[in-house]
């Protein structure tokens, strides 16, 4: 299950790949998306997954320049993972209607009996 929220710039830069101190910078620098429950400059912060994932897509060219070459396609990596998980999701709840529409089409089917559903399974009279 995925962690709902990150706390302190620790969690939140290793959840990056990079260090608290850049987290910091990439927040008052760049713009970093993150919480100060306690609404003061200097108070611990929280960061959601997904809305750092959400930033450091729109922001991937702003951060390459932050960050060596092979670091960067180690972003570039990850934003495309993100585009395939969504990819993926509508895919899923594709798939879902689909097959919820089958379930409803089977119910409406008369039912044959045992020895009916085996020969149409096995090809057996």
């Amino acid at each position: 299950m995925e962690k709902r929220h990150l706390n302190g710039w620790k969690e939140i830069g290793s959840y990056l790949g990079r260090a608290g101190r850049t987290a910091q910078r990439w927040e008052s620098q760049l713009g970093m998306p993150v919480h100060r429950p306690a609404k003061r400059k200097r108070t611990v912060v929280i960061g959601f997954p997904g809305e750092l994932d959400a930033w450091l897509m729109r922001n991937l060219s702003h951060v390459e320049s932050d960050i060596d070459s092979e670091e960067a396609g180690n972003l570039l990596n990850f934003a495309a993972l993100g585009e395939e998980v969504s990819r993926l999701q509508t895919e899923a709840a594709r798939l879902a209607l689909k097959l919820e529409r089958a379930r409803g089409e089977m119910n409406q089917l008369p039912h044959a009996g045992v020895s009916g559903m085996r020969a149409f399974t096995d090809g057996s009279d």
